[in-house]
């Protein structure tokens, strides 16, 4: 088996939705991925009063999601639209921030 080979035998086990990875609806397509973090979730803004800022990291394949998205674009995640802060590519894997004001 080639490293590739491996590396993508990770990814199935990484984005099995019975061991880490959860369906979403990301962009308008049901796709497996992981939410590793929530942070700042519900932290008011202290120049916008009744907004929060909410991050999302997420990991998802390059090839299941099938693009590569725009930092400073806007991705709908789940029903709630993000910015695109920032994506970085890791094995196979996007490596994607998103950042959305919230009231």
């Amino acid at each position: 088996m080639s490293f590739k080979d491996s590396i993508a035998a990770d990814l199935d086990v990484f984005l099995n939705t019975d061991e880490f990875a959860d369906e979403h609806i990301l962009g308008g397509k049901k796709i497996r991925l992981i939410i590793a973090s929530d942070t700042l979730n519900g932290t008011p803004l202290p120049h916008a009063e009744g907004v929060s800022l909410w991050r999302k990291v997420i990991y998802v394949s390059c090839v299941e999601l099938g693009y590569r998205p725009n930092e400073g674009g806007l991705l709908d995640l789940d029903d709630q639209t993000y910015e695109v802060v920032n994506v970085d590519e890791q094995a196979g894997l996007y490596v994607i921030t998103l950042e959305a004001n919230v009231m």
